[in-house]
């Protein structure tokens, strides 16, 4: 054999175990605790190439194995189950939104060990490097995690975020746009870092950090002061060539609708039902001597006030038709919702009572919804998700 023939074969079998233990990894991840047995089945390889590279994983304390219970009657060994273990690598998640800034470091099942609201980014884009840079250090050293066992930082935003390239194409300021964050921000602080839209990181804390039973295919609805919806199909989110799928509030409802300050059209969903569009609305129609947030909006709609529940009766009933549509086009697993306006119950019974009117080819069983928990930190949480993803899952 020649040189570089054995250059090629070793080369070859160190790229076949690297694959091996992502698949692994992602079995293990998704599915595990599991004995070495099951993990070969599962992947169609045999037990020796699963022993092999769970030893390797054992040893660096990535995974982790104990005794499970013995299916049988019989006294005997009992399985040995491999899983991750959760507290050997942490990660470091971000989200710039528009309501603010919030930070987290989690370890690898998504175990908030700390969070902290941050001051918001600088516009000045030199600026805002220096800044996240010092705020990152800062998060993980009062974080007390081992410094050399944090994966990365991942960072969600609003825009459109190509995350291959890890460039900033339009976002929460114009002048970071055209801007690659990633590499930008890796030099600052010499760790690896990830960048995404703030509603896809969220999609990803659904799908790995959220501890619920979570379909291969699901939507995120996410009404903010804009609305986004992110697609999880066969677990793998569609960001679409130019990093904009996803972006049904800029879809229009209303032809003739009001004009969106965003995309500058007619009666798109983000005009008539986002929370930007929900205030302006009760701001005009019941303004005077108050300014008006959610937080009192949705009192008021508890209240009883007439105008307040008409308005919030007619947005949510315009996302009702955008969420049976998503029903009717792409037939996703769940909906899983995401917003503020849903800690009214009226406003969860409408969304469904429209969806359910609007079918066409589903059974109401069929479409499946759930409305999580309105939390500020979802979206810092889900960039944490992300790094583990891009470190050891993908």
């Amino acid at each position: 054999m020649n040189i570089d023939m054995a250059r090629n074969k070793g080369a070859s079998l160190f790229n076949l175990k690297l694959l091996n233990q992502l698949q692994i990894r992602r079995v293990i991840y998704y599915n595990g605790p599991l004995t070495r047995q099951q993990i070969a089945n599962e992947l169609g390889v045999s037990l020796p190439t699963v022993t092999t590279n769970v030893a390797a994983m054992l040893a660096d304390g990535l995974l982790t194995e104990y005794e499970g219970e013995s299916t049988t009657s019989h006294a005997g060994r009992r399985p040995q189950l491999v899983d991750f273990n959760a507290d050997s690598r942490f990660a470091v998640g971000l989200e710039f939104g528009p309501y603010g800034a919030f930070a987290c470091v989690t370890n690898l099942r998504g175990r908030i060990l700390y969070k902290k609201e941050l001051s918001s980014p600088s516009k000045n884009y030199e600026r805002m490097l220096i800044d996240v840079s010092t705020q990152c250090q800062m998060i993980i050293r009062e974080s007390k995690v081992p410094p050399h066992q944090v994966l990365g930082i991942g960072l969600g935003l609003p825009g459109f975020i190509d995350s291959q390239r890890g460039t900033v194409r339009t976002g929460l300021y114009s002048s970071w746009a055209d801007r690659e964050l990633a590499a930008d921000l890796r030099r600052q602080t010499y760790l690896p870092v990830w960048i995404d839209n703030n509603a896809r990181m969220r999609t990803y804390w659904r799908e790995m950090f959220s501890g619920r039973d979570t379909p291969s295919t699901f939507v995120y609805l996410f009404v903010s002061k804009g609305i986004a919806c992110p697609l999880m199909i066969k677990n793998d989110i569609l960001a679409g060539k130019h990093a904009s799928a996803g972006e049904i509030g800029h879809t229009t409802i209303l032809p003739d609708g009001p004009i969106c300050p965003t995309c500058g059209r007619k009666g798109c969903l983000e005009s008539l039902s986002s929370e930007a569009a929900i205030l302006a609305q009760v701001q005009a129609t019941l303004g005077h001597d108050t300014t008006w947030d959610m937080q009192k909006v949705l009192m008021a709609q508890r209240q009883g006030n007439s105008t307040v529940c008409d308005i919030m009766k007619q947005a949510v009933g315009y996302l009702g038709l955008a969420a049976a549509n998503i029903f009717n086009f792409i037939s996703p697993n769940l909906l899983s919702i995401d917003g503020l306006i849903f800690e009214n119950e009226e406003n969860r019974k409408e969304l469904i009572e429209v969806v359910q009117s609007n079918l066409f080819g589903l059974s109401t069983e069929e479409a499946k919804i759930e409305f999580l928990p309105h939390n500020s930190y979802s979206g810092a949480s889900g960039a944490a998700a992300f790094v583990v993803r891009q470190s050891l899952l993908a």
